[in-house]
């Protein structure tokens, strides 16, 4: 007599850890860029590059990369702008991990800011959220059945387990020539460039992971003529597949995807004007697979004929409730404060999406944050060519979420999918938008599951002194299994004995119960 097991991949969150944590850095203005005068937007991406466990730790290392905009000091019509990288260097404690943990880690950047120390330094200040996971990835050998035991009864239970197919991370690269339209001033500098992404569909396919979207662009360039500020604004459509040997289209994914690196470069056209804008992005793709399965898992096994002792262990299955792509529109009309320069031609329109809230409540989870606006405009005041402006939109949207409970873990992706502005006057706008959230739950249950069994010699003795028939009233808690298993019969015999249709008994039934007698 032998077990059948089988081998089931799993991850189990073994601790979680939200965050914040503040980069803070002086900057050298490089020698070949102007004073700055004013600084009027800036803007960053968050690259974490490693994350790994050690000794109840994580350590986590990447960059921050910041753009700046500014007012030239000398000329206040001219307008310039810098970049650079601060480096991101955390150790973070986490409880109950492990070195051999697999660390997951999510950093959004939810504020930066800029001022400027003197005409050749500014300070750059950055508040970045961490969400920090260790996970232990495992495979279980869970018996299934008892092969080869013939007088062995076995107690199987059914259920549906979600595996984990496939972790990895990858990238996914976007590279695209954005050629100036007829009538546009071509280009003697790039001043300032912004990218977003948009309608993001993603589905598994046979041995691979489909991906399509639009990436927004947004140029601000210093034309060839008479030195004028210019602004761009496209939509680069996208798509592609990633390698996922053994995936297939039934699996269900959960992917962050994020801008990890982006750059842009001025290409000459065909009369050798540079009218070419060359955009080339990094996608950094954080990626998990999963498959459900219907399962047998043997939890019991005994026999009349010698005493069989199952080795049980204690596990945890995920099994998944709901994966869901919800919206929530918003709609707000800004108004700007009267210290602020007015509005004559709106350049540029973003949006940043940060959760500050997530509480699970009966019948799913509530969110709640805000939608960050960046408004980007030439103004009509003299004192300044352009102007900036941010506000936090609050909101509130509900997940819904059926047979959620205590138990369960999930994990939310949101972005913003869509951005309209529409200028009301010189201090007004009206912001409609819709945020995409991306949500996936599972139910932690735990589970005794069979790895081995001992054989040892029946008591002969105990069994002689059973009677041959005895009456029973069934017990709260009792099941046809255990009263069998107690009574050293089996579950069909009693069925038998007592004309039973199901295995269905309910406390004060009254069964007779014989003593087992093999059949020859």
């Amino acid at each position: 007599m032998e077990l059948e097991k089988k081998s089931l991949h799993m991850n189990r969150q073994k601790c979680k850890s939200v965050m914040q944590i503040t980069l803070d850095n002086d900057i050298n203005v490089p020698d070949i860029k102007p004073d700055i005068g004013k600084i009027i937007r800036e803007q960053g991406e968050i690259n974490i590059r490693d994350a790994k466990a050690a000794n109840n730790r994580a350590v986590i290392k990447g960059e921050l990369q910041f753009h700046i905009l500014y007012v030239d000091a000398e000329d206040e019509y001219k307008i310039s702008h810098m970049e650079g990288l601060i480096d991101i260097n955390e150790v973070i404690n986490l409880s109950n991990s492990c070195n051999s943990d697999s660390i997951w880690v999510k950093a959004e950047l939810e504020d930066i800011s800029s001022s400027v120390i003197n005409s050749r330094k500014v300070s750059v200040r950055a508040i970045v959220k961490l969400t920090i996971m260790a996970e232990e990835i495992t495979d279980e050998e869970a018996a299934v059945a008892v092969i080869d035991g013939e007088d062995a009864e076995q107690l199987v239970e059914s259920g549906v387990v979600t595996e984990l197919a496939m972790c990895k991370k990858d990238i996914f690269r976007i590279n695209e020539d954005v050629v100036l339209p007829a009538g546009r001033d071509s280009i003697k500098e790039v001043l300032f460039y912004d990218t977003d992404l948009c309608n993001i569909e993603t589905r598994m396919l046979q041995n691979s992971f489909g991906i399509r979207g639009e990436v927004r662009l947004f140029i601000l360039y210093q034309g060839a003529f008479n030195d004028r500020v210019n602004s761009y604004e496209t939509m680069i459509p996208f798509s592609g597949e990633i390698d996922c040997m053994g995936c297939d289209e039934n699996m269900i994914s959960q992917v962050d995807i994020s801008i990890t690196e982006r750059d842009i470069e001025v290409k000459a056209d065909e009369d050798g004007e540079d009218r070419i804008f060359n955009l080339e992005i990094v996608l950094g793709l954080d990626m998990r697979v999963y498959s459900e399965e219907d399962i047998q898992l043997l939890t019991d096994v005994y026999s009349t004929k010698e005493k069989i002792v199952p080795a049980y262990k204690d596990t945890y299955f995920n099994n998944l409730i709901m994966k869901n792509n919800s919206k929530a529109k918003i709609s707000e009309k800004i108004k700007l404060p009267e210290d602020e320069p007015g509005i004559l031609q709106l350049c540029n329109a973003g949006a940043n999406i940060r959760i500050d809230e997530e509480t699970k409540v009966v019948g799913g989870i509530e969110t709640e944050g805000v939608l960050e606006i960046s408004l980007l405009y030439f103004t009509g005041e003299d004192k300044s060519v352009m102007a900036s402006y941010k506000e936090a939109v609050p909101f509130e949207h509900f997940i819904e979420v059926n047979d959620l409970n205590e138990n369960c873990i999930y994990e939310i992706n949101a972005w913003v999918d869509r951005i309209s502005v529409m200028v009301s006057d010189e201090r007004e706008v009206e912001v409609k938008a819709v945020i995409a959230l991306d949500t996936i739950v599972f139910d932690v249950i735990e589970k005794r599951i069979i790895t081995d069994f001992s054989i040892g010699e029946a008591d002969e003795e105990d069994i002689r002194n059973k009677p041959g028939m005895i009456g029973y009233i069934v017990q709260k808690g009792d099941s046809l299994w255990s009263i069998a298993k107690r009574f050293a019969t089996t579950v069909d015999s009693v069925m038998r004995l007592n004309e039973l249709e199901t295995d269905v008994i309910y406390p004060g039934q009254k069964i007779l119960i014989m003593k087992y007698i093999p059949e020859v």
